[in-house]
């Protein structure tokens, strides 16, 4: 049995939290009735994320975005008028899109990057909640200044990655693009590439859980981000409603800066992203 299915088989961990672990298929309807009625909102989700979403020893649900998830409950619970509870359905990036079509969960919050592909596939709850950068991992003693000091010089990352074509084409560096990111990182090891480039948000939570000093002898570069991809909650097409009252709950995160400080809370560094929708919604 995989890591997946055994999450799957978890009926609940932790009641008191407001959160249970299942896969149920969800019923059909809009979904503000359908929560409504079943006192339950159903989230897919990465449960294996630290420390953005992950289940501590005693089967509680922790994390940045579990946090987030926490504030949405309570203001749904506000606008329906009777407790919820939130129903973690855990997926991977390869199934999160088909379980929502499918109806295993009612929506999609994890780190899910806003793409066009994506944007024809499943509804995104705009304002988008979150966003990530380009990020450079490198042994230490590396000195870079800007994104420019790596003209000529070979950078190891994921084929595919949308960090790639800017690096290529705005800043002359040469990509070695691998399949798996177990490749990529130990081609960092054996010295084929001055450094690494993944999200921020994913280096940044590499750093804050390596509790083994796996990465001891590396860091992040503190170069500015030349671009951000936005993160955005997702739902089915055709939901007006439901959609409403999620984009609602992300402007008031927005206007309370609630993200801010759950990213610090975790040990994130906000990205300019946040502190930008923090200023325009204060200022409406």
């Amino acid at each position: 049995m995989n890591k997946l299915t055994q999450m799957r088989s978890i009926v609940a961990f932790s009641a008191t939290a407001g959160f249970v672990f299942a896969a149920l298929s969800a019923q059909a309807g809009p979904v503000t009735d359908k929560v409504k009625e079943r006192g339950r909102i159903a989230v897919c989700t990465n449960v294996n994320n630290p420390p953005n979403v992950f289940i501590d020893s005693s089967g509680k649900a922790q994390g940045m975005q579990v946090d987030l998830m926490n504030d949405m409950k309570a203001s749904l619970e506000g606008k329906m008028g009777k407790p919820l509870e939130i129903e973690l359905v855990p997926t991977l990036p390869a199934n999160r899109v088909e379980f929502l079509d499918r109806g295993k969960c009612d929506m999609i919050f994890t780190s899910l990057t806003v793409t066009p592909e994506r944007q024809k596939l499943i509804q995104f709850i705009e304002p988008y909640y979150y966003a990530a950068g380009p990020g450079l991992q490198t042994k230490k003693g590396v000195s870079l200044k800007s994104w420019a000091d790596l003209k000529g010089k070979s950078v190891c990352s994921n084929q595919g990655s949308s960090w790639n074509v800017p690096l290529e084409r705005d800043y002359g560096v040469k990509i070695i693009a691998f399949q798996t990111q177990q490749e990529v990182d130990q081609s960092l090891r054996d010295g084929r590439c001055i450094g690494l480039v993944s999200d921020d948000s994913y280096l940044q939570a590499r750093f804050l859980t390596d509790k083994d000093g796996i990465w001891k002898d590396f860091e992040i570069q503190k170069l500015p981000a030349f671009t951000e991809g936005p993160w955005g909650l997702a739902i089915k097409f055709g939901d007006a409603d439901f959609e409403k009252d999620l984009s609602d709950i992300v402007i008031a995160w927005h206007r309370k800066g609630t993200v801010i400080e759950a990213a610090k809370k975790w040990g994130f560094t906000p990205p300019k992203f946040s502190e930008d929708m923090q200023q325009k919604y204060k200022a409406n």
